[in-house]
């Protein structure tokens, strides 16, 4: 008769790898979840610093001050900055990436865009 010792142990040693993976992708969805959320708020906050002065540096310093962690914001604006005008308000930015499965990522960025009237 053979013995079953030792089985659950070699069932965990083979099952694990898989289970570290899944919970891996997992954070990582998570993580580029959040940053997308935060580039959301990143371009309505640079919306409303650009209402009253529609200026690039104007946007990042409101995105700055709101103390967002976001890495490589790049905002641009688009538009006439007359006021009465339209303006919209471009906000792209790397997501946090993970060592083992952020390379499949490595080429996104996220965006946001919001078209906001100059005062």
């Amino acid at each position: 008769m053979l013995s079953q010792d030792g089985q659950a142990t070699v069932e965990f040693a083979l099952l694990l790898p898989l289970v570290a993976l899944l919970l891996v992708v997992l954070l990582q969805t998570a993580l580029v979840v959040r940053d997308q959320l935060g580039v959301t708020h990143a371009a309505a906050v640079a919306g409303r610093a650009v209402i009253v002065r529609p200026t690039v540096g104007a946007a990042r310093t409101a995105i700055a001050r709101s103390g967002l962690k976001l890495g490589g914001v790049d905002v641009s604006l688009n538009g006439d900055r007359s006021r009465g005008s339209l303006v919209t308000v471009a906000v792209r930015a790397r997501p946090t990436l993970l060592p083992l499965v952020g390379r499949a990522l490595s080429g996104v960025k996220l965006s946001e865009a919001l078209t906001v009237q100059v005062e």
